[in-house]
């Protein structure tokens, strides 16, 4: 979230200040190399279009000042942001109304919603069953949650809990070109397959599916990097490996 410091207890990494960065022209490198891969924002946006139509009443929960999803939540007939962060909701430009809350206090009446979106939020949440229950609460019976969140099964996220949180600013900003302050804690207390399942089903949510997505430019920051990365990448395409690959992408119903 960009623009002040948001509670320690609920925030997340933001967009990026330059919209083709350094991380972005690997990115580009990456896909010539490996014809159809596809980044896990193309695949997160796919997803969210996928559920929203004419009629949904769409909640992005921690929205900050992202602008990633406009295009696909047009359609919606309501879309609403919940961020901690009053600066940064006041320069979202993707959602309609903007609304100061934390993920654990939502303040919205019980089954409002028919989808809830959520990027780059579940690694910091310090209390996943409060979170999971309110988004679980306000969503219609039938609404689906989606979200994108990194995997701390993943070699990269080793590698970021290596750097203690007071030095990941400076780390993340030089590396990917993100704005100051755009870093925040993180936690990962809702970021492996087994704990996002097992805190998702005791929410009362069925039929989620996980999709694990690679991406080397984490790491890949250079040509030799890129290398090197881009093998151990082609290491997790492996049925072993799979469900280490560096992001999730969820979709989960709540039941009808």
């Amino acid at each position: 979230m960009g623009g002040c410091r948001a509670p320690r207890r609920w925030v997340k990494i933001c967009a990026t200040k330059n919209p083709v960065s350094r991380q972005e022209r690997y990115r580009a490198r990456y896909r010539a190399l490996r014809r159809g891969w596809r980044d896990s924002l193309v695949l997160y946006r796919e997803a969210v279009a996928s559920q929203v139509t004419a009629g949904s009443a769409v909640l992005d929960v921690g929205c900050g000042h992202a602008d990633w999803l406009i295009p696909e939540l047009a359609p919606a007939r309501l879309t609403i942001g919940v961020d901690p962060d009053v600066a940064a909701l006041e320069r979202n430009r993707m959602v309609r109304l903007r609304v100061a809350a934390v993920a654990e206090r939502l303040p919205f009446s019980d089954g409002v919603f028919d989808v809830i979106v959520s990027a780059w939020v579940f690694e910091h949440i310090e209390q996943p069953a409060e979170v999971l229950a309110e988004l679980y609460r306000v969503l219609r019976p039938g609404g689906r949650l989606v979200f994108l969140t990194p995997n701390a099964w993943n070699y990269n996220i080793w590698l970021i809990r290596l750097i203690p949180n007071r030095l990941h600013d400076v780390f993340t900003r030089r590396l990917y070109d993100r704005e100051e302050f755009d870093t925040y804690p993180v936690r990962y207390r809702l970021n492996s397959p087994r704990r996002l399942q097992r805190f998702i089903r005791a929410a009362g949510f069925c039929r989620c599916t996980l999709t694990f997505n690679g991406d080397p430019t984490y790491v890949g920051l250079s040509d030799l990097l890129l290398v090197a990365a881009s093998t151990v990448e082609r290491l997790l395409d492996l049925p072993p490996f799979r469900k280490a690959r560096v992001h999730i992408i969820g979709v989960c119903e709540r039941p009808g």
